[in-house]
């Protein structure tokens, strides 16, 4: 986790802390991002340490800065999971055991001449 929080820019203050609603009061969703929003993460942490949690995460996209007609890739830098997240809800499942938090790095959807999808 230090690792992460070294390499992310916008883990390095919290002057653009945002809290998301999630349907399930045992987990905690915000994000974080830097001021040009050139790095924004995602973080959903289960609360109960004895049991699994999932549910909703109801997004925030205009603070975040992201097109909600457009999918954007949530890579997960704990498990190293990619998801492909579109729209203000977005589903989540965690389990204290293995996998108790997602920290996820936003990689918005970009076009190449080719057609291509490319996450950054």
């Amino acid at each position: 986790m230090n690792k992460i929080r070294r390499e992310s820019l916008a883990l390095h203050g919290d002057g653009d802390l945002r809290f998301h609603e999630t349907d399930n009061p045992a987990v905690i969703c915000y994000s974080k991002s830097t001021a040009d929003r050139t790095d924004t993460v995602i973080v959903a942490c289960n609360l109960d340490a004895l049991h699994p949690q999932s549910g909703w995460a109801q997004l925030d996209l205009a603070t975040l800065g992201l097109d909600d007609s457009r999918t954007f890739q949530a890579h997960d830098l704990l498990g190293d999971g990619r998801y492909l997240w579109r729209g203000v809800r977005n589903y989540f499942a965690l389990t204290p055991e293995s996998l108790p938090a997602h920290i996820m790095k936003v990689r918005r959807w970009v076009r190449t001449e080719r057609d291509f999808d490319y996450y950054f």
